[in-house]
């Protein structure tokens, strides 16, 4: 069996850099995911010092003065992540505001990848079902906080016309990430799963979009849940 490969990275604002950052860091270095690339979106120029490669250590890409916004960052960091590692098993962005649980890396490496699907690991309340394990997500794309692709779902994504056209919108064209890989993905016949328990779980409280909080997971676990257990509740189904 092959070794699997990741290539994944953090969006991020500067706002959060003391606020939520370095918390979503610290789960995400506890869930084996050490070493991301942040792509930070508007920093001024006092910002730089405060992502320098000795003070946070990973890789750093700036969307200096004014900046892409949401989906601009987001969409950019994925085509980053595949030009940068195109032989790469797994494709993952995170927002830089949630929480998750210890091994989760080595969990999802051993849960079976859905044909024509991706995962979203945060389980919307509108998602919420007794099924355990991954599901067909009910909801039209909730929550972008962290969201995983194969190879052969990143390369049909970012291939779609609606990514491209939706920018032409002026309104809604830098938002909502989650509904619009959501909307490319259902226009190519591709499925978003969710997880129960939730894999992740939302701690920001302010959008950096101006948009109303999400709403918290009902069935995430706790931060010192090690994900591995999920594992041996399948066994003894």
């Amino acid at each position: 069996m092959s070794k699997i490969k990741w290539s994944y990275g953090v969006t991020t604002v500067p706002e959060r850099r003391h606020k939520h950052l370095l918390r979503t860091l610290a789960s995400l270095k506890r869930a084996g995911f050490e070493k991301p690339t942040l792509f930070v979106d508007n920093p001024n120029s006092e910002d730089l010092s405060e992502y320098n490669y000795s003070a946070l250590n990973l890789r750093t890409v700036y969307r200096t003065a004014p900046g892409l916004r949401t989906f601009g960052n987001w969409i950019l960091a994925m085509w980053e992540l595949y030009l940068l590692k195109p032989e790469a098993t797994y494709f993952a962005i995170f927002q830089d505001d949630f929480v998750t649980y210890p091994n989760l890396r080595s969990y999802l490496e051993q849960c079976k990848y859905p044909e024509k699907g991706y995962w979203n690991l945060y389980t919307f309340p509108v998602n919420q079902m007794d099924t355990k394990g991954w599901y067909p997500a009910i909801g039209r794309g909730k929550g972008a906080i962290a969201l995983i692709f194969d190879r052969k779902a990143v390369m049909r994504l970012l291939s779609t016309q609606h990514l491209s056209d939706r920018v032409q919108n002026p309104a809604r064209g830098w938002r909502s990430v989650d509904g619009a890989v959501y909307e490319a993905m259902r226009q190519i016949f591709y499925v978003e799963y969710v997880h129960n328990p939730s894999l992740t779980q939302h701690t920001g409280t302010k959008s950096s979009m101006k948009s109303p909080p999400q709403k918290f997971s009902p069935s995430f676990i706790g931060e010192n849940f090690d994900a591995l257990s999920l594992l041996q509740e399948k066994e003894n189904v």
